[in-house]
């Protein structure tokens, strides 16, 4: 998947956030899809398992990644939110809007529902809320274990090349 990084303005600090786009399902037979996974949650502090109201396999891949995500992560505090897309498609729904909070209620995690193209709000809101739960943890010095493994965060091919075109710019002005 992407890796996606943004400046984040969060409580008065600007704060880093690397975005990894996963993919959405677990598939046992396919070992680089699972590799790929798993190296994402290693590092990973906070989760939105994301689904489409107008496709009931993305919901039930949600129980699947979740239980995933928590055999990595055992401890219960780190933040999963769930998160049901495409809420403007209410005509195609096959979701029924009682089924995303009944499964984020049964796992113990936040749901939300948002429509992408009605409002890109409702998903900076989302994004917004993660960082907020992450930064609790952060403050509370839950992750400093993680914070100091050996798992380095994959680095993103925007940062790479932001830093290449600085340095490009750099140069060219020095000569």
């Amino acid at each position: 998947g992407n890796l996606y990084s943004r400046l984040v303005h969060l409580d008065g600090d600007h704060v880093a956030v690397q975005i990894q786009d996963t993919p959405g399902c677990i598939q046992e037979d396919c070992v680089q899809v699972l590799d790929s996974l798993s190296r994402c949650v290693k590092w990973a502090e906070g989760f939105l398992l994301v689904y489409s109201i107008t496709d009931y396999s993305s919901y039930q891949s949600v129980r699947p990644l979740y239980q995933y995500i928590r055999k990595v992560h055992p401890d219960a505090r780190t933040p999963i939110i769930i998160v049901g897309n495409k809420a403007d498609l209410l005509h195609a729904r096959q979701v029924q809007a009682k089924e995303g909070p009944q499964l984020a209620n049964e796992l113990g995690s936040l749901f939300l529902e948002i429509s992408t193209s009605d409002d890109s709000q409702g998903v900076c809101d989302v994004f917004h809320y993660l960082c907020k739960e992450v930064s609790k943890l952060q403050h509370a010095g839950s992750t400093d274990r993680r914070r100091s493994s050996i798992i380095p965060r994959p680095k993103s091919p925007n940062m790479q090349d932001l830093k290449r075109r600085f340095k490009q710019a750099l140069s060219s002005k020095v000569k």
